[in-house]
């Protein structure tokens, strides 16, 4: 592969990762594939695309293709990765990768049989800063870990000008669980090499906020609590009526040492029983490219580095989530969610 060719279905987040692919590598050719033509076209204009399909099935057969995106509503992404596995495409699909881990079971068994790539958008793993909290893991820096803290603070729905959409719709994919629960729990898991989990308990909160004309079926907030097998508390929660204040914050708390993470306050290290704990500045490989407000969405940039590293035969990269992982972390939300 000499050039790249990525399509994107969705013109939401899809635009976001159409910006970042165009920020890495001005050359790769983008479409976008959307039921709405001025957002298609708006989409098309702002990340500089190649061109654009009403329909998604349409963009997926094109053979000049190579990459599939899939952003669009969770309730979707199964179909479109097992047609796009079907047309022998390379794919990374937005998370969740599906509404359940069966369907996700499903997917892989769609495009096992294929030579490609097919992984899932867990962009959080390529942060430096997750690079950081990890090295001090895994040289057990921090010792024993007792507790992984991750949390969310959004403003979505204290923001009077929020409408209601498909993300108030579990059977649509909706919820704080997937929407940002499923990066959460992602995150914790790749940070203590996929622990094995012992125990568990899950529970959400599902808000009938006035403003919006339809019954809410999904979770406005949520907190979550883990065993692994070898003693470590993994704690998530997560809510999105935060008004003034949105952070998301990592804690990992060892035996040895502490290290905290905040969009708003920064990366911060203790080692020591009589210092305060201390900024850590982490130097930024791709600073040229400031997309992105959290760690989530500013991690964006460096998985699509990989990505088309990857692709393209320069690098072999192992952080990135596969179906099975993705499997793995809406099982257990599946398996300890209070009833």
């Amino acid at each position: 592969m000499t050039k790249l060719s990525v399509g994107i279905i969705g013109t939401g987040f899809g635009k976001i990762a159409g910006l970042n692919f165009k920020a890495v590598d001005p050359s790769i050719a983008i479409y976008f594939a959307g039921r709405d033509k001025a957002k298609l076209e708006a989409a098309k204009n702002e990340v500089n695309a190649q061109g654009i399909f009403t329909d998604w099935r349409e963009m997926v057969e094109n053979p000049e293709i190579d990459l599939i995106v899939i952003a669009s509503h969770s309730s979707g992404h199964k179909e479109m990765f097992e047609y796009a596995a079907k047309c022998n495409k390379h794919i990374l699909v937005e998370k969740p990768a599906a509404l359940t881990s069966s369907e996700i079971s499903e997917m892989q068994k769609a495009i096992s049989s294929k030579n490609k790539l097919a992984i899932v958008n867990h962009e959080g793993r390529f942060h430096p800063v997750i690079t950081y909290i990890k090295e001090l893991i895994d040289s057990n820096k921090l010792g024993d870990i007792m507790t992984v803290r991750i949390g969310a603070y959004l403003n979505w729905y204290s923001n009077q000008d929020y409408k209601e959409n498909w993300n108030q719709q579990i059977e649509s994919g909706g919820g704080q669980i997937y929407s940002i629960g499923t990066h959460q729990i992602d995150l914790a898991r790749f940070m203590l090499g996929n622990p094995e989990i012992k125990s568990g308990s899950v529970q959400d909160l599902i808000y009938q906020d006035p403003r919006f004309s339809l019954e809410v079926t999904s979770d406005s907030q949520f907190t979550a609590h883990f065993e692994t097998k070898t003693g470590t508390s993994i704690q998530l929660f997560n809510d999105c009526y935060c008004f003034g204040y949105k952070d998301f914050i990592i804690e990992v708390i060892g035996n040895k040492g502490i290290v905290m993470y905040s969009d708003q306050r920064g990366l911060k290290v203790s080692f020591s029983n009589n210092q305060p704990v201390k900024t850590i500045d982490i130097a930024d490989p791709l600073p040229q490219i400031t997309l992105g407000n959290s760690i989530l969405t500013k991690s964006m940039k460096y998985m699509v580095k990989s990505l088309i590293g990857t692709l393209m035969g320069k690098s072999d990269e192992n952080r990135f989530c596969s179906l099975k992982e993705e499997e793995e972390n809406l099982a257990l939300f599946e398996k300890y969610k209070a009833i």
